[in-house]
């Protein structure tokens, strides 16, 4: 009996076990299944939160990436722009440059030729002044013995007076106007009475540079006129 006992009591005690291990074991499936969901939640969830925040921290990057280089291709711009007005203004220097040297050397050689021109009229005036004074020296010798006067005119000329040449009216002036004209020959500008041999006269001097008979022949051509009126 004893035996029995013991028996039934393992059996009772193996059934309550089977039963216990029974309903255990749904109870750690769904345990661990809401544990992994949880877990999976919650993994999800933080990387999720690491995705977003890498996202917007890539994409924060990214803009700031766009900015920095944004602002390079405007800088770069801007030092094109700069380095093309640089060349510009350098070649406008160079050009100016250029274009100076070119007006200086005109400048130059307008300064050359006008102080050679200014020379040669002072030279031309001063030359003018020395044969009028020669010619005043020369003239003086006829003014007491063949009645000349001479007076000197406004623009470097000469009027030559003769006197005593008609007998009639000795004091009569017989004129003429001379003066040396930029070529440096004698020219007469006016004759009064006038005479016809006037070139002849002008060019048998400027042959001879014999002023004295320059005189001489106006003279002889006056008292020629003169006798001339006299027979008419």
């Amino acid at each position: 009996m004893s035996h029995l006992h013991s028996e039934d009591e393992l059996g009772s005690n193996m059934h309550k076990k089977d039963f216990q291990t029974t309903s255990i074991i749904p109870l750690c499936e769904e345990s661990i299944n809401r544990a992994m969901m949880e877990f999976k939640t919650s993994f999800m969830n933080r990387m999720t939160d690491e995705y977003i925040s890498q996202i917007i921290g890539t994409k924060d990057a990214y803009k700031e990436s766009i900015k920095t280089l944004t602002d390079c291709v405007l800088q770069n711009k801007c030092i094109e722009e700069k380095q093309e007005e640089l060349l510009e203004q350098v070649a406008k220097l160079k050009r100016n440059k250029e274009q100076n040297v070119e007006q200086v050397k005109i400048i130059q050689s307008l300064k050359e030729e006008f102080n050679g021109k200014r020379a040669h009229i002072f030279a031309n005036k001063r030359a003018i002044k020395d044969r009028l004074k020669e010619l005043e020296k020369s003239a003086a010798l006829f003014t007491e013995r063949l009645g000349l006067e001479i007076r000197k005119l406004h623009g470097e000329k000469l009027q030559f007076v003769f006197r005593y040449i008609n007998p009639k009216a000795p004091h009569q002036p017989y004129t003429f106007i001379l003066c040396i004209n930029e070529g440096g020959q004698y020219e007469v500008l006016s004759c009064d009475p006038p005479l016809e041999c006037i070139s002849e006269l002008q060019q048998k001097v400027q042959e001879t540079n014999n002023f004295s008979a320059f005189l001489a022949n106006f003279r002889k051509a006056f008292t020629v006129l003169a006798c001339n009126e006299k027979e008419i």
